[in-house]
């Protein structure tokens, strides 16, 4: 007895039940977009607090940060070489492109915020398909790919990303929604 393609697949919990409900057809696309926050704010939990503030810092959380571009630059380039976890890197990378593009500040972190998730979400995506590539057909696979890109274009990606970087718990965010009353049986 088998206990399924899950069992192999070598990602966190979030990205296995997402993977899980976008591979049965029972579930709609909005009931997988509902799982997308939960993959994307665990992966987010990887950022340590102390490297979140010290980036705010770095990208100007008072009047000084603003005035002095280069500063910015190199205090976010020094946080990137101290990164403990690819997520930091990644936020550390985003970070400098807001920067190079003339943002500061609050709004620099959530831009960076937000790039950091739309590229774990393309990461998590691939690495689904990829497992399917190898374990399923090709149409199955292709069709997972498709049913992700759809739920995933239906998440607001921006409000999770500002949640997120204001301190908002991730529990917050991704509570379950509870479909156990009658009328919350599957759609005909």
């Amino acid at each position: 007895m088998s206990d399924g393609p899950y069992k192999t697949l070598k990602m966190s919990t979030k990205w296995k039940a997402l993977a899980k409900l976008a591979g049965n057809a029972a579930h709609t696309n909005a009931e997988v977009a509902e799982a997308v926050p939960a993959a994307l704010a665990a992966d987010w939990r990887e950022i340590g607090q102390s490297f979140l503030r010290q980036m705010r810092a770095a990208l100007g959380d008072d009047e000084r940060g603003l005035l002095m571009l280069e500063v910015a630059k190199q205090e976010v380039c020094r946080l990137r070489a101290q990164h403990s976890n690819p997520m930091e890197a990644l936020l550390a990378d985003n970070a400098l492109d807001a920067l190079r593009d003339g943002r500061r500040g609050a709004e620099a972190l959530e831009d960076a915020a937000f790039a950091t998730l739309v590229e774990r979400a393309d990461r998590g995506q691939r690495q689904v398909e990829e497992h399917y590539r190898r374990e399923a057909s090709q149409g199955k696979a292709a069709g997972m790919r498709a049913r992700l890109t759809e739920s995933m274009a239906a998440v607001d990606l921006k409000g999770l990303a500002s949640a997120l970087v204001a301190g908002v718990s991730a529990r917050d965010l991704t509570s379950p929604i509870d479909r156990t009353g009658l009328d919350e049986g599957v759609r005909l």
